[in-house]
């Protein structure tokens, strides 16, 4: 499964909404048995990409215009 373009308002942000919708996403693929799950960020979004990362998601790929980040659906938290 590949999310696009998740993101949350800057107001919202530090207030749980976006781990709550990555862990939705990541239960929804577990569902669809999706094997993994990606997401992109570019490559100056270290916010994001620290974020992914403390989520499960390791950084599979660094060539831009975007980073890659798989999650192994199987693997346990």
């Amino acid at each position: 499964m590949d999310m696009h373009h998740l993101f949350t308002e800057a107001p919202f942000r530090g207030h749980g909404a976006g781990h709550s919708l990555v862990e939705a996403s990541k239960i929804k693929a577990r569902a669809l048995s999706c094997s993994y799950m990606t997401v992109g960020t570019h490559p100056d979004n270290h916010k994001a990409q620290a974020f992914y990362e403390a989520l499960g998601f390791e950084r599979k790929d660094t060539h831009p215009p975007a980073l890659r980040f798989n999650y192994e659906a199987d693997r346990p938290k």
